[in-house]
């Protein structure tokens, strides 16, 4: 059985999508960014638990980022994050004058809307900068569906990066596995975000994927990036096992209703 080199576990995660030799020379260390999507406390709350727990934790301190609308809803619950980035087109008038009177020591990178990344891009990018492991984004998903797919490509950016993307919300998490090399991964049953895997070709068409303790398994199979063939499958083993030769991997794990705060996975 191929070694396990990922595992769906959502809290104390440290290991990174792909082989790059980067990844080792960075701190185990999260980054959390939280967008102007979908933040509702079904998802925040758990996280934000998390993040308490971790920033006991004076090596694994996490990096706390907000974008945009991100902060107000941080500010809402209390929390002062790392660094505040945006163009803040999203957010109330007038609240981010008022958030620097009340916090002035507050770290602020304000951008002209004119520019050449999303809000949530610049945040990922400053996760990367800070040394951040992994970068989860939260808040990544919404009614913009132009977002949605803009953050898919922030995966990438990260992935090539050398630092495990994810995007979590009540219903998905997704994440970006791959290259010139594939990859391997492994996602345990109890651990996944729901009860669907679907996997798509990303950029380009995935070559020699192997499944092994899902319900529909496949041994060197080509996955065209055309068509919806690898959508829904369960994990039917205690671990599934994913593994290929070339390509990107985007990986879904989803579930039909929101999930429970009691039943997020390593919250």
């Amino acid at each position: 059985m191929p070694e396990k080199t990922e595992s769906g576990q959502f809290a104390d995660q440290s290991e990174t999508a792909g082989r790059d030799d980067r990844v080792g020379k960075r701190m185990t260390r999260t980054g959390y960014v939280f967008c102007g999507g979908d933040l509702s406390d079904v998802l925040l709350l758990p996280v934000l638990r998390l993040i308490s727990r971790e920033t006991r934790d004076s090596v694994r301190k996490p990096y706390i980022i907000a974008a945009d609308r991100g902060l107000v809803c941080l500010d809402r619950r209390g929390v002062e994050p790392d660094l505040v980035v945006g163009d803040f087109d999203s957010a109330p008038s007038g609240f981010i004058d008022d958030y620097r009177t009340r916090h002035p020591k507050a770290e602020i990178r304000s951008y002209n809307p004119e520019k050449d990344f999303t809000d949530s891009e610049i945040a990922a990018r400053a996760a990367v900068d800070a040394g951040c492991s992994r970068v989860v984004m939260i808040g990544a998903t919404g009614s913009r569906l132009d977002h949605v797919l803009g953050n898919l490509q922030v995966l990438a950016y990260l992935m090539e990066a050398g630092v495990r993307g994810e995007i979590v919300d009540p219903c998905n998490r997704i994440t970006l596995h791959g290259g010139a090399q594939g990859g391997q991964f492994s996602i345990r049953r109890e651990e996944q975000w729901g009860k669907y895997v679907s996997l798509f070709a990303f950029g380009g068409d995935v070559e020699g994927l192997t499944l092994h303790g899902f319900h529909y398994n496949v041994n060197n199979f080509r996955l065209s990036s055309v068509g919806s063939r690898a959508v829904s499958n369960e994990i039917d083993a205690d671990a599934a096992i994913i593994s290929f030769r070339k390509g990107k991997l985007l990986v879904i794990e989803s579930r039909d209703t929101p999930v429970d705060r009691a039943e997020l996975p390593g919250c």
